[in-house]
């Protein structure tokens, strides 16, 4: 199968090049910066003016500007999916792969849901919001050119990468300290996605792609997991085990008090419970690590 791909720079894209060459599809970049005909790299506006001569089968949408973004940069990263669009056409492709982000239902909170792809879009960043915005072009646009799309929701990917953004946890994990936590880590619920899980899925996308039919659906483990279960899971996959130093409960509710530093607890140890039911309705996954 020829597939075009954008983001193949990023975490994400640079493994998903290298595995579907594996899987003995035909790679076609697109990029921002990088030109080499050679290695089947082209701009954009090479696909645009159709300085090619490759005709793709489905399109993978990951590039992104990163998860940091400004107010500012919103109009920005939307402007990357609709130019995406563009080059599609002119690659004379109709589907569409778009790799989006669980940021569009807001971020984690101390409070407990269970979100799912109905769950209402209630970003709290300018990247979640940027995603958003990102889905909604997509869908009118996929009405306007006739073409077909899916939207993956995406957690943060549980990964030993240096792109990675757990890469801070691996590597304290593989020094083996002791890591002081509190007890609330023990029961809050956040979800992650294994790469495998992530290459499994796309591989039976590609495999039948009358999967592209205009859905929605949460990428992401069945099980959900605490933030002191993580830092377990973290040392057995680098052979270290992790000891938890349980600091006294009466410091995490002084620190909650403060809001600079209830954020960061927050962060720590919220919960961002997001529900893969619809995925494993329509895929036969695999939920190991």
């Amino acid at each position: 199968m020829n597939i075009a791909l954008t983001g193949s720079s990023g975490l994400i894209g640079s493994l998903l090049a290298e595995d579907l060459k594996k899987m003995g599809h035909n790679i076609l970049c697109i990029s921002s910066s990088q030109s080499s005909h050679e290695s089947n790299i082209f701009l954009y506006d090479e696909i645009l003016s159709e300085n090619h001569l490759f005709q793709a089968d489905c399109l993978l949408h990951l590039a992104s500007q990163n998860s940091d973004l400004m107010s500012s940069d919103i109009n920005k990263e939307v402007s990357i999916s609709q130019k995406t669009i563009d080059c599609m056409m002119a690659l004379d492709c109709k589907k569409i792969i778009f790799f989006s982000s669980i940021k569009v239902y807001g971020d984690n909170s101390f409070e407990y849901r269970q979100i799912d792809e109905d769950s209402s879009l209630e970003p709290t960043c300018f990247y979640g919001t940027a995603k958003k915005k990102c889905e909604a072009a997509i869908s009118q646009l996929a009405s306007q050119k006739d073409f077909n799309y899916i939207i993956f929701r995406l957690p943060p990917l549980l990964i030993d990468h240096p792109k990675s953004n757990l890469r801070k946890l691996f590597q304290l994990a593989q020094k083996g300290y002791p890591i002081p936590s509190f007890k609330a880590g023990d029961s809050n619920l956040r979800s992650f996605l294994p790469y495998k899980l992530l290459k499994q899925v796309i591989a039976t996308v590609l495999g039948d792609t009358n999967k592209i039919s205009n859905q929605i659906f949460n990428l992401t483990n069945s099980k959900p997991i605490s933030t002191n279960a993580l830092f377990a899971l973290i040392g057995d996959k680098v052979g270290k085990k992790i000891k938890i130093v349980y600091l006294p409960n009466f410091i995490f509710n002084i620190m909650r008090r403060v809001t600079t530093l209830e954020s960061l607890l927050c962060r720590l140890y919220g919960n961002f419970h997001i529900s893969n039911a619809k995925l494993k309705q329509e895929f036969i996954i695999s939920d190991e690590d």
